[in-house]
């Protein structure tokens, strides 16, 4: 851990020769900030330390993955939260804007901090230009989000870029739209969205009353039709106190799972007595008596 803050440590990179870095930042789509650059008269960066800020209550979506430019390979903020075993390439690079460490979760102002090494642990140069990062983003108060990013003060550079005695065109403003940007039926903040992923996003999980019991998303019956029926009574048998292993051999079994997480006392199961709790209370209901799931968790509803 010494030795990586010691290599890539943005105070020891002082050369006489002036080089400059042109940044840019863009909507990628969908919520997403991209920001890149372009560097001019042959030196190369090794580190990058960039303040971001969001306005109109926007923050950086701290579960979703993170895009970085392979060369920068190490985390320096990372490393000081987790020095124990760090490895480059370990981590990524949010963090805290006016203290050392990785960011803990969503925020509207952070920093970004990375550096370049080489397979033995050597100080090294990034590419002479790069899309540097992309960046998932939450909506806020509006359906936009203004982007103002400037060099980390704080980690010692006003370029926002190490390895030389580096301009920059730093500070820049770019703006996000978030509207429309519904391209998952399931919002990044959903307390289950990781769940819904590693099961393979089933769409079933955003019926809206699927919560409830409607596990195949129709009414059915024959003199009256319920949202919970016959049916979903007989998808829900085949799905019931299963492992993990089992349920995915069950077609759809997954969309039994009616609170979205596994449940059990000795045993966890995705459809368990929890669920077949909440089977019961809406079964062959009226519609009156089975509402919608409501939208706090979801972008849009999906039918089948």
């Amino acid at each position: 851990m010494r030795q990586i803050m010691v290599m890539i440590g943005f105070g020891v990179f002082a050369i006489p020769a002036t080089a400059a870095v042109n940044f840019t930042a863009s909507d990628a789509g969908s919520g997403k900030l991209q920001i890149a650059y372009t560097t001019t008269d042959g030196d190369l960066p090794r580190g990058v330390a960039l303040r971001v800020s969001l306005s109109d209550g926007a923050r950086v979506d701290f579960a979703a993955p993170v895009v970085v430019e392979p060369k920068f390979n190490t985390f320096i903020d990372w490393a000081y939260s987790n020095p124990l075993n760090y490895q480059v390439g370990n981590g990524n690079p949010l963090a805290l804007p006016t203290a050392a460490g990785a960011l803990t979760g969503d925020a509207s102002d952070f920093s970004i901090c990375m550096g370049v090494l080489d397979q033995a642990g050597g100080q090294a140069a990034g590419p002479a230009s790069a899309t540097l990062i992309t960046l998932q983003l939450k909506g806020g108060t509006t359906g936009h989000t203004a982007v103002t990013i400037s060099g980390d003060v704080f980690r010692g550079l006003s370029s926002g870029v190490a390895g030389g005695e580096f301009l920059s065109n730093l500070p820049i403003t770019t703006e996000i739209n978030f509207t429309p940007c519904e391209c998952q039926c399931l919002k990044y903040s959903a307390p289950f969205y990781n769940d819904w992923v590693a099961w393979g996003m089933p769409a079933c999980w955003c019926f809206e009353r699927q919560c409830h019991g409607d596990i195949n998303g129709k009414k059915d019956g024959v003199a009256v039709k319920y949202w919970v029926s016959g049916t979903d009574l007989s998808l829900f048998k085949a799905a019931y106190a299963k492992n993990d292993a089992a349920l995915k051999l069950v077609p759809n079994g997954i969309c039994s799972d009616l609170n979205h997480k596994a449940d059990g006392v000795a045993v966890k199961y995705r459809v368990s007595g929890t669920d077949l709790g909440i089977f019961k209370l809406y079964y062959a209901k009226a519609d009156a008596a089975v509402p919608s799931c409501g939208r706090t968790d979801y972008n849009y509803w999906v039918t089948p």
